[in-house]
């Protein structure tokens, strides 16, 4: 089974998967994964520090395997390092973060139980003017063309055709949907360079349902688009 949730921000929005919020994920087995939609805070800390590991152990210790993209706060510096490992894994390329723990990189298809899965993290910080660059907000957080570009080869590959897409941010057809039902004005002159991209996707592959997180709420926009944020992680049927 697969599971999927918006932003956990390291500790801070984590109490949605406590059994507690969530009893179903109790019954799961490292067979059935839960994938984070980005800002999950897992890789944050200059370097691996004690907080950090101790977030990563409660992650391992569930019975579950962790996925995750990346969103607009993460530390991509360490992340796009080699300090985590490139691994084989469901028929493309993850980083292992740690033992039950994985990546899912930008522009790669995985076929997770038997599912095509397009994944396509980034976003933007639109607080940045009051963080620090290279410490609490990085510039690769925003894709570069090239990574659009080989997201663009690795879909032809697939004839444009995939079940699942797992992004961060989303499109223009699913944020004016969003506006209609959320106030969200603030981040509606943000992502102008990434927003085209995915509006192109909207118009050139066929795919299922279309999960992501960003916007801290949640909502079923249509039958195909969702946003995730608050409530307990959704199965992806």
């Amino acid at each position: 089974m697969i599971f999927v949730c918006g932003d956990t921000h390291g500790y801070e929005d984590i109490d949605k998967l406590s059994s507690k919020n969530w009893p179903e994920g109790k019954l799961l087995t490292k067979d059935d994964y839960l994938i984070i939609l980005g800002d999950t805070g897992l890789v944050w800390d200059t370097k691996s520090s004690p907080r950090e590991k101790r977030l990563l152990e409660w992650y391992n210790k569930k019975p579950w395997t962790t996925l995750f993209i990346d969103g607009n706060h993460e530390n991509f510096y360490r992340l796009f390092s080699n300090e985590f490992g490139n691994v084989s894994k469901f028929g493309s390329t993850a980083k292992q973060i740690s033992d039950s723990i994985f990546y899912l990189k930008r522009g790669n298809i995985y076929r997770i139980d038997y599912k095509r899965i397009f994944a396509f993290g980034g976003g933007e910080s639109i607080d940045k003017e009051r963080r620090l660059m290279y410490f609490s907000w990085w510039p690769q957080e925003i894709p570069s063309y090239g990574e659009m570009d080989k997201a663009i080869e690795q879909l032809k590959r697939y004839n444009n055709d995939v079940d699942i897409i797992l992004t961060h941010s989303c499109s223009s057809l699913a944020f004016g949907m969003l506006t209609q039902r959320a106030d969200i004005g603030y981040k509606r002159d943000a992502e102008l360079g990434l927003r085209p991209f995915f509006d192109w996707i909207e118009r050139n592959v066929k795919y299922k349902q279309w999960h992501f997180g960003h916007y801290h709420d949640d909502f079923k926009l249509d039958y195909k688009h969702f946003l995730h944020f608050e409530n307990r992680p959704m199965q992806i049927t």
